[in-house]
């Protein structure tokens, strides 16, 4: 569905209905990641399957490979595919560089 069809079918709506429509959307943690022109992330927030969706979704969203990524990040392909398997068990390093890659702005705290 285009973002088009999308936005014809919310004109249809009527006004408690675009209420009903909006609260949910901001209830949904996904939602508020992504829609937020920043990307911020807040990995205490997320849980690993979220996290897991949010990097698939975003190098399907750009047309990227996991070869075309490892070699960006410089990784190899299975370190690779561990990362996006299992984020939060990669080196803070490797994550952080794949999360950069595709445009996140990163802030690592000690």
């Amino acid at each position: 569905m285009s973002l088009n069809e999308i936005l014809k079918i919310v004109d249809g709506l009527t006004n408690e209905e675009k209420k009903s429509l909006l609260s949910k959307l901001n209830n949904n943690r996904y939602f508020n990641t992504i829609h937020n022109s920043e990307k911020s992330l807040n990995l205490f927030v997320l849980e690993e399957s979220e996290l897991k969706k949010i990097i698939t979704l975003e190098l399907k969203k750009q047309s990227i490979t996991y070869e075309e990524m490892a070699m960006q990040i410089d990784v190899s392909i299975a370190t690779f595919k561990r990362i996006v398997a299992k984020p939060l068990m990669a080196k803070t390093i490797n994550l952080h560089s794949l999360l950069k890659e595709l445009g996140f702005k990163l802030c690592l705290e000690k």
